[in-house]
């Protein structure tokens, strides 16, 4: 064994809110941190935790696949060892080598062991081999170019096995290259499907073949191991709630399972991580059966996922009812220090609930909406922790994935969690692009969620009622957020500097403010408002300017409202944005569509128009061709997942706008019809 190896100063090779949950731990042990970021003035977020932010001329996905450039990086930053966050190069047991030949100090398992798990197909042979329950598939085999060819082997899987069967990228996860077969005539198509998917999310398009669950939860254990030989289980989180086949909801303990079942669960991540030679952070995940047949029984059955040897995106929730910082340990580890008796608790303690925040479209089949953001203010109280990666007045880029930030909430009970996250939700004003805060309110506030834990296909099954609810919750609330609109549009609301206890110097450090604080009663009608307003300019986004701020209006029923409100003004026109009783109301000067507005397949009615911005990876149709409703017309890859633009009516193809491979804006053009 070699000798402690001490860091001093650790290259990021990471972005956003991660990048900033890293470098937090790393400043409190005394650890210098370097990020890149291709803003002239950096992002305020992560000025306030980094030692040095590092500028290049484009931050995008390619830099943060680049093995050769992050190394070029960390070693003219004189950084000593690197931490690969989550996504990008953090599975790839290439760079983990090449980190380790360069001399630099790895933070994360050995490449051997990331290589054992890169494969969903060796990665369930290794389970096979620990005694890990592992649900019926077909590993690791390829597809041919198109549906003419050769698919005897996944075809004859598929009929012998029984429907459904879901389609997944061997070198994948988070959703990307999956894809559902429910009947015989879907297999070509679903697998050609998922296998572009994955080329383009992971660079390797092998797909692994398995029998669907057809009511599963999916539970995870926490695994943390150091390079003495001890492996122990840090809990377990169930992360069942999901879009897409992505999380957006995980909590610790996992709620309603047996004993025995947590016993074996634990036992079984124990010994794969063992059989590998794990020794950092990592995540097995299992899939529980919540039939009624499993649901009831004493213990409960269970299949291997995947292992995922990385740091996990919901890793704050174990981290709250053990204790113990992961990512501390993770750099310990690295380090080659031992982990002490007593370090893991044998028990967590209390309930955690973690919420994803993303700027999506729940009513468009969760498209991403990237787009400005005027004014992120969370909310904050006992129990609640916040892991952004996003300032006050910012931008959401397409170029990444959607996710603004991450809310925790712990309690003594898992209904006390979930009434702190509920409190918080309708305290937090995010004025900026479509995101999924209602669908998330809709979740933890009123959804049988609250009563106990639920299968994956959750949302699928319940999203149109809970739409349906959250639209007339909404309706409520339109009279007074109505009424800030009309105060806005007239000037009857100046916007003027001001200091919100709430913001921290993370949040205002970059900011340039104006005017004096003010804060002032005022009397219209049957309502008296109680003002606080501010402007806000970004170096940034020059161009831009928000004002934003609240009031409290007493109404005429004498029942008091807190009403957050904000604009955003740059050369292209004003943007208005209103939060009333925890509903979120937008107004637009300049486009003929809002957010709200904007979905798969959008069309005016002689034009199919792009719902995302990103890349067109494939043209359906040409000039001419007779199109039915519900046809697949374009596919666009944007935040590394594909969209599907089909046509809202049928007609015949004018003329196509967009070539394979160009780039596209929300709202372009893509296609005309004939009258």
């Amino acid at each position: 064994m070699t000798s402690q190896q001490k860091m001093s100063r650790i290259f990021i090779a990471n972005r956003g809110e991660i990048a900033r949950r890293i470098a937090v731990t790393a400043r409190r042990m005394g650890i210098e941190s370097v990020v890149i970021s291709d803003r002239e003035y950096p992002p305020a977020y992560l000025s306030e935790v980094v030692s040095q932010i590092y500028h290049v001329a484009d931050e995008s996905p390619a830099i943060y696949l680049n093995i050769e450039q992050m190394l070029t990086i960390a070693k003219e930053t004189k950084c000593d060892a690197l931490h690969p966050g989550f996504g990008f190069l953090s599975e790839s047991d290439v760079f983990a080598q090449a980190v380790i030949d360069a001399g630099l100090i790895w933070i994360g398992p050995c490449p051997s062991s990331i290589s054992a798990m890169a494969s969903k197909s060796t990665a369930r042979d290794y389970a096979q081999a620990a005694g890990v329950p592992c649900i019926k598939g077909l590993s690791g085999f390829h597809i041919p170019e198109s549906e003419s060819g050769d698919f005897s082997q996944i075809e004859t899987f598929a009929e012998e096995t029984g429907y459904p069967l879901l389609m997944k990228a061997a070198y994948g996860g988070g959703g990307k290259g999956m894809r559902l077969v429910n009947k015989l005539a879907d297999v070509r198509s679903a697998a050609l499907r998922a296998h572009s998917e994955a080329i383009n999310s992971f660079g390797n398009g092998m797909l692994i073949c398995e029998q669907y669950l057809t009511a599963p939860r999916h539970i995870e254990v926490q695994i943390l191991a150091d390079k003495h030989g001890q492996v122990f289980a840090v809990g377990d989180r169930d992360c069942s709630m999901q879009r897409r086949h992505q999380k957006i909801i995980e909590e610790a303990p996992a709620p309603n399972i047996s004993p025995e079942t947590r016993k074996e669960m634990h036992a079984a991540a124990i010994a794969l991580a063992a059989r590998v030679g794990y020794d950092s952070a990592g995540t097995v995940e299992f899939l529980l059966d919540w039939s009624d047949a499993s649901r009831t029984s004493k213990k409960h059955s269970f299949y291997f996922l995947e292992m995922n040897t990385r740091l996990q995106v919901e890793h704050p929730v174990s981290e709250e009812v053990f204790g113990i910082d992961l990512v501390e340990w993770q750099i310990r580890v690295a380090q080659q220090e031992k982990i002490p008796a007593g370090t893991v608790p044998t028990e967590s303690r209390g309930h955690s609930i973690e919420l994803r925040i993303y700027a999506e479209d729940t009513g468009n089949n969760f498209f991403p909406a990237p787009g400005p953001v005027a004014a992120f203010l969370p909310a904050s109280g006992p129990g609640i922790r916040w892991e952004t990666g996003l300032d006050t007045m910012d931008e959401i880029t397409g170029k990444f994935d959607p996710m603004i930030a991450k809310l925790i909430a712990t309690a003594s009970t898992r209904v006390g969690a979930l009434e702190r996250l509920s409190d918080i939700l309708t305290r937090t004003f995010f004025a900026g692009p479509v995101n999924n805060i209602p669908l998330l309110t809709e979740l933890v506030s009123y959804s049988k969620f609250k009563d106990g834990p639920v299968t994956t296909h959750f949302i699928q099954d319940n999203l149109a009622g809970m739409t349906a609810a959250i639209e007339k919750r909404a309706q409520k609330a339109e009279n007074s957020a109505e009424t800030v609109f009309s105060l806005l549009k007239s000037g009857d609301l100046p916007p003027k500097a001001f200091t919100d206890q709430r913001l921290s110097t993370t949040a205002i450090s970059n900011w340039v403010f104006s005017g004096n604080s003010s804060s002032h009663q005022k009397k219209s009608g049957n309502e008296s408002r109680s003002l606080i307003n501010g402007t806000l300019t970004s170096p940034s986004y020059p161009g831009r300017q928000t004002a934003y701020g609240c009031a409290r209006f007493e109404q005429a029923d004498g029942k008091p409202v807190l009403i957050w409100y904000a604009s955003l003004s740059s050369h292209t026109g004003k943007d208005l944005w209103v939060l009333s009783n925890g509903s979120l109301f937008h107004r637009s000067a300049t486009r003929a569509r809002t957010n709200h507005d904007s979905g798969a397949g959008a069309q005016t009615a002689g034009a199919v128009l792009a719902p995302v911005p990103g890349k067109v990876i494939a043209v359906k149709v040409k000039e001419g061709l007779t199109v039915e409703t519900g046809d697949t017309v374009f596919i666009l890859e944007s935040m590394k997942m594909e969209f599907e633009v089909k046509a809202a009516r049928s007609g015949v193809v004018k003329a196509v706008k967009v070539t394979t491979g160009v780039q596209v804006t929300a709202g372009e053009t893509l296609a005309e019809w004939q009258d």
